[in-house]
């Protein structure tokens, strides 16, 4: 017996990851040369620190919501599962096997979430609706907690994330690693509010894009994402986080720490409305800070405490540099 899994998948963020640090195998970062930005130059570019800053937003924020979006999914599966083991249709083909373990028969099928509960899930050349993009590997996750009972509505899980991989025509992405997700959902006048908080102690990415292979470090990822939601389509979001990043693409080294400055928003169609991060590379720091429209973003090249450029540019510009 078989039942349909969410159209979306739940991992757009990792190959978003991976192409912030392969630019050229991605399509992002301009410049006609195809190499990668050079880490270990002493004065930063526009072009270096705008991608840099870009991608390096993106990697944290795509990650959370990829670990974020691995529970809906779960959460979608349970809705529909027919018995305590069952394989389910993927929206474009490919099944996923899942396994519920831990409670009651009746409480394992009432389409819930419910605390002591463990799902056991198995992809295999699972698609989306559009079928471009295939899942395989396996999520373990535990429900530490759920309380439906009070206003907002709460869930705490636990995620291991075994040889996850997604294969795009751009190559193939996977993600080995551990994460916890503590979240709150209120409800309002027909707004629902969830507040989703996603901690990823470490985490390793292998990715194989374009030709350019890298070997990668996420650790130390600590988020909160916000999203509101009218009948299920977002209408606003915010991020507020911290990560950080080591490892090896194309023989070469990566090492860079990313936090933000308070809330990063967005509007209803993801577009980048204000904010403020940091992001510290070994050769220099970059602050970008948008608002109006506007980034405003600032250079310490060599991390001397000197600021030693400063750009304005529209927000948009920002945008088309991440991956």
């Amino acid at each position: 017996m078989t039942a349909p899994l969410p159209s979306r998948f739940p991992s757009p963020g990792l190959a978003a990851l991976a192409c912030g640090l392969l630019l050229s195998a991605c399509g992002g970062g301009g410049g006609g040369s195809g190499t990668m930005p050079v880490l270990g130059v002493p004065s930063l570019s526009q072009l270096d620190a705008t991608a840099t800053s870009a991608n390096a937003s993106a990697a944290g924020e795509d990650t959370a919501s990829a670990v974020d979006a691995i529970v809906d999914a779960t959460a979608s599966v349970a809705l529909t599962l027919p018995a305590a083991s069952a394989t389910v249709d993927c929206a474009g083909g490919g099944t996923a096997t899942v396994t519920v373990s831990g409670g009651t028969l009746a409480g394992e099928l009432d389409g819930q979430l419910d605390a002591g509960e463990h799902y056991s899930v198995v992809f295999a050349q699972c698609s989306d609706n559009a079928g471009s993009a295939r899942l395989n590997g396996g999520v373990e996750l535990d429900v530490l907690a759920a309380d439906r009972s009070t206003s907002p509505q709460t869930l705490a899980v636990h995620l291991a994330v075994s040889h996850l991989t997604l294969a795009q025509p751009s190559g193939t992405v996977t993600l080995d690693g551990t994460a916890g997700v503590s979240r709150s959902v209120a409800v309002s006048g027909g707004t629902t509010t969830t507040v989703s908080h996603v901690s990823v102690p470490s985490a390793t990415l292998s990715t194989a894009l374009g030709g350019h292979r890298a070997a990668l470090t996420v650790s130390d990822l600590d988020a909160t994402r916000t999203r509101t939601s009218v009948g299920g389509v977002t209408t606003a979001s915010q991020f507020d986080g911290r990560m950080t990043l080591a490892g090896s693409a194309d023989g070469r080294t990566l090492s860079l720490s990313f936090a933000t400055v308070g809330d990063v928003s967005h509007g209803a169609t993801g577009t980048l409305v204000s904010g403020a991060w940091t992001v510290v590379r070994p050769d220099a720091t970059i602050t970008t800070t948008v608002a109006g429209g506007l980034v405003v973003m600032t250079t310490d090249d060599g991390n001397d405490g000197t600021i030693d450029h400063t750009w304005t540019f529209p927000t948009a510009q920002l945008e088309a540099a991440a991956g």
